[in-house]
């Protein structure tokens, strides 16, 4: 039996599930007419379906690692203080070490290998790579509704993170920082990292986009995700979004724990009574502290033994 199955994972049914290289004529029931369209069908030459997921996910990664390092030298240089939230909080090269080192662990033997996994996922719910690509004025309702949606779902699985157990098994790892910043963005338990990405997930594949939004979405939730964790109050293009908190809404559930679940908007926690408004007003500062309370004992304690 084993060896029919493997017989039947032959190298032609692999290919089936994630799509090889198919002809130009299977994707262009009308020709590319615009740049975009003609850099689409470029990367489907090249690439293949799966190959273009690939694209998506290293691009995803390398822009979530370009805006990390951005915050960090935003911290390093303090260039703009009055925009930080905890202005009395900043991250030391020993929490930067510890969120690195787990991203690296998380972005190859986790996120990757779910993505590696969905993707045939969304080739049977029928999410298409041809052409025409969507108009701007659908893929932007489309990323309006996933915002949403993943708002709702992220708000549930985040408040059932914050039950006893979970929280103090799982969640807490996430909560190591009191005052995250861009990289601590996607610093979590493998646990969570998966069910926060279905969260992630979940919207896109009821909607069912065109694979040219659906990988755009994944990318500018990423990037966001390391807006959001930054610690800066910075002007976003998402303030127009109705219920958008940005920032100041989920820096200060990383301070204050029991409110203010939701990723980004602020909807879902009205609605069921656990949004708080975040301070404005700002510490005066007497003294750095580290972005984690574990980095700030070790000081501390070093500081005791001399």
């Amino acid at each position: 039996m084993a060896a029919s199955i493997v017989e039947g994972l032959n190298w032609e049914y692999i290919q089936s599930l994630y799509g090889g290289k198919s002809s130009n004529a299977s994707y262009t029931p009308v020709p590319p007419s615009t740049f975009m369209e003609h850099s689409w069908m470029y990367l489907l030459d090249s690439l293949g379906e799966f190959g273009v997921f690939v694209f998506a996910y290293l691009l995803m990664a390398v822009l979530y690692a370009v805006g990390g390092i951005i915050f960090y030298y935003v911290d390093y240089f303090r260039l703009i203080p009055s925009f930080k939230i905890q202005n009395d909080r900043y991250a030391t090269p020993g929490d930067y070490w510890r969120c690195i080192r787990w991203l690296i662990i998380s972005y190859l033997l986790i996120i990757l290998p779910l993505g590696i996994i969905s993707f045939p996922v969304t080739r049977f719910l029928g999410l298409d790579h041809a052409l025409p690509l969507p108009p701007v004025w659908l893929g932007t309702v489309q990323m309006l509704m996933f915002l949403f949606l993943e708002d709702f779902f992220h708000y549930w699985m985040h408040r059932f993170f914050h039950t006893p157990w979970f929280y103090k098994h799982i969640h807490k790892e996430h909560h190591y920082y009191a005052a995250p910043f861009g990289f601590s963005a996607s610093y979590a338990h493998p646990v969570e990292v998966v069910f926060l990405g279905m969260a992630t997930f979940a919207p896109a594949l009821l909607i069912r986009p065109h694979y040219f939004v659906f990988y755009w979405w994944f990318i500018v939730r990423q990037l966001d995700a390391v807006i959001t964790h930054s610690g800066y109050d910075l002007p976003s293009p998402f303030d127009i979004v109705p219920y958008f908190g940005g920032t100041p809404f989920h820096d200060f559930h990383h301070k204050a724990f029991n409110c203010n679940y939701g990723s980004r908007l602020t909807w879902v926690d009205k609605l069921f009574g656990t949004y708080r408004d975040p301070p404005t007003e700002k510490k005066e500062v007497t003294e750095i502290k580290p972005a984690s309370m574990e980095e700030e004992m070790k000081i501390k304690n070093a500081k005791k033994s001399k």
